[in-house]
């Protein structure tokens, strides 16, 4: 096949379906200015990183959730990076203490050895979590500047020393709960013996018809691809794929990517990934077809864990103005870190989640994201956790730098790669890529959308295909081209490393040869090679003026060039006016003398 065609532009949808929910059908608009908690939390970058953002109090309130939603987020909390090791290890001494230990002892009794400045980090953290009571005053927030206390550090020290450090009432018996539970899983699983009592006592699946008759579990298989062609679905939206690369790998309908439904294309709308043609020349802007954004290039070039996030923090953002967004928060939360305890394949029963309707919403609304996969098993609706569900919460609990979190996140999807790539024909979800020297690409994939991806910033002349690999090549133009389009070289980097060979991992070479990384850095820096400044051109009169006005102007750092054989001085325009006050001085001063 030839290259791929660039992303073509989209028709934009009529009307919102009626049975949206609130993950695509929010308010209009989302003006979460005006609350700076709310603007912290649109901000967060994963979901630990949402929790740590959360004010104490609800945290506490999520700490306080009936089982196993509440003794679950605690574990989950006591896992994650929120908190240090020795603060982990304090928590877990409380709760075997009774909850509540002198300040003192705990310094000099626990941790005296590793010091004073990790005892105040490991307290502040706790406190700031919801874990201890807020007695001690120690407790901040991300984005909030803390200093160390060295004013009266003797004396607060002290006082601190004297108080108590008490577990919150909710942290406390939650954790409790979750120490006396022997259920690795947080729900009852839905058994064989249960299907096959079902189909004995006369279960044909039927039911009334309004109901989807039952089915048999989903198999590990169908649930990956179902994650798939649920994202699959977006991407080839946002980068414009037509028909014929929609169809499955045969050619026929059988296997094909439907589009995205009309509120989840108003939904890439509303988070930035598409916008309103902005070439359009029509009188009415409502027929302005959508295109990708330069944000939506980025969110192609995220692994799936990144973009689903990316999904659950703008459906968690819409709840900004809902009446009960606090309430659907927590349930969102704590079913999404009650999926991460699960196992692919368990299936759970939907009545397990109470009569709540929001947290049945919530059930839609994760499904419709690839998290679950909705289906009546047994006579009920049940739901069964994918891949990406339980790897969200699991990629993030001991998440460590920027880098460790993104070959963290291509790690956990490895063992999936190696397996479509051992299969007899290779499907069309997963992409292997290898990077040679020579700044040639050899990629493993079916997929015409990852085609549209590497074409991106690889070299579309040069494609060439083979049944299942393809090759490209970078060049300094292609990588320029994905410049211009919004794509940063750590994007480009950060995409070859997590979709690099599972091969490549199990020697000691970097995933990137330092060449190629080290030249999409340089031609990264090429732009940035001149700096545009505004400036005012002063015509001296003679050399003395010259001289004289270029010294002062270059003891203000007010000069940006000067060109002795013409006399001209070049001053930064924001320090204009105090040059020009200098040389009407010293004008004066010469003509006096």
């Amino acid at each position: 096949g030839g290259p791929t065609p660039p992303p073509a532009k989209r028709g934009k949808p009529i009307a919102t379906s009626a049975s949206s929910t609130a993950a695509v059908a929010a308010p209009p608009s989302i003006d979460a200015s005006t609350d700076p908690q709310e603007v912290l939390l649109s901000t967060s970058t994963s979901l630990f990183e949402y929790l740590e953002r959360l004010p104490p109090r609800t945290l506490r309130s999520i700490y306080a959730l009936p089982a196993p939603r509440g003794p679950t987020v605690v574990a989950a909390v006591i896992r994650s990076s929120c908190i240090t090791d020795m603060a982990r290890q304090c928590a877990l001494r409380l709760v075997a203490c009774g909850g509540a230990f002198k300040v003192k002892d705990i310094v000099e009794g626990w941790i005296h050895r590793h010091g004073r400045r990790d005892a105040l980090l490991a307290l502040r953290r706790l406190e700031s979590m919801g874990i201890l009571e807020p007695t001690l005053g120690l407790a901040s927030r991300p984005g909030e500047d803390v200093e160390e206390e060295e004013e009266d550090g003797e004396n607060k020290w002290a006082k601190l020393m004297g108080k108590d450090a008490c577990l919150t009432p909710e942290f406390r018996e939650s954790m409790k709960v979750y120490l006396s539970t022997s259920s690795s899983s947080p729900w009852p699983i839905i058994t064989r013996e249960q299907i096959d009592a079902y189909k004995k006592n006369g279960g044909d699946g039927k039911g009334s018809e309004k109901e989807k008759p039952s089915r048999d579990p989903p198999t590990r298989q169908e649930l990956e691809s179902y994650t798939q062609s649920s994202w699959d679905s977006v991407l080839h939206f946002l980068v414009g794929s037509d028909e014929n690369d929609r169809k499955g790998p045969d050619g026929d309908k059988a296997g094909s990517i439907e589009e995205p439904t009309e509120a989840m294309v108003n939904f890439l709308t509303r988070i930035g990934l598409m916008q309103e043609d902005p070439d359009y020349t029509g009188l009415d802007r409502s027929r302005a077809p959508l295109v990708i954004t330069s944000k939506g290039y980025e969110f192609m070039l995220r692994d799936i864990n990144a973009q689903v996030w990316q999904f659950v923090l703008q459906y968690m953002n819409s709840m900004t103005h809902h009446e009960m967004k606090d309430a659907v928060r927590m349930e969102a939360l704590s079913f999404l870190i009650c999926l991460g305890s699960c196992r692919v394949g368990e299936g759970f029963h939907s009545s397990i989640l109470g009569k709540s309707k929001s947290a049945k919403t919530v059930m839609k609304d994760f499904g419709r994201f690839g998290l679950l996969f909705v289906c009546r098993v047994a006579g009920k609706m049940a739901f069964y956790p994918t891949r990406v569900a339980v790897n969200l919460v699991a990629s993030n609990e001991k998440a460590g730098s920027r880098q460790t979190d993104v070959i963290g996140q291509s790690v956990a999807a490895t063992r999936s790669l190696e397996e479509s790539l051992d299969a007899p024909v290779p499907s069309r979800t997963h992409l292997a890529v290898i990077v040679q020297t020579n700044f040639q690409l050899v990629c493993y994939t079916r997929s015409k959308l990852h085609v549209s991806t590497l074409g991106l910033f690889c070299d579309v002349q040069s494609y060439r295909r083979l049944p299942n690999v393809i090759f490209f090549h970078i060049t300094r133009d292609s990588i320029r081209s994905a410049f211009r389009l919004g794509v940063t070289s750590d994007q480009i980097l950060r995409f070859l490393h997590v979709h690099a060979h599972p091969m490549l991992r199990s020697g000691g070479q970097p995933l990137v040869p330092a060449n190629v990384r080290d030249q999409i850095l340089l031609w990264d820096k090429e732009r940035t090679r001149v700096v545009m400044d505004e400036v005012w051109v002063h015509q001296c009169r003679d050399a003395s003026e010259f001289a004289s006005v270029g010294q002062y102007a270059s003891d203000s750092d007010a000069l940006a060039w000067g060109a002795a054989h013409t006399n001209k001085l070049y001053i930064h325009s924001r320090k204009s006016d105090q040059i020009q006050t200098y040389i009407r001085k010293w004008r004066t001063k010469g003509l006096k003398s």
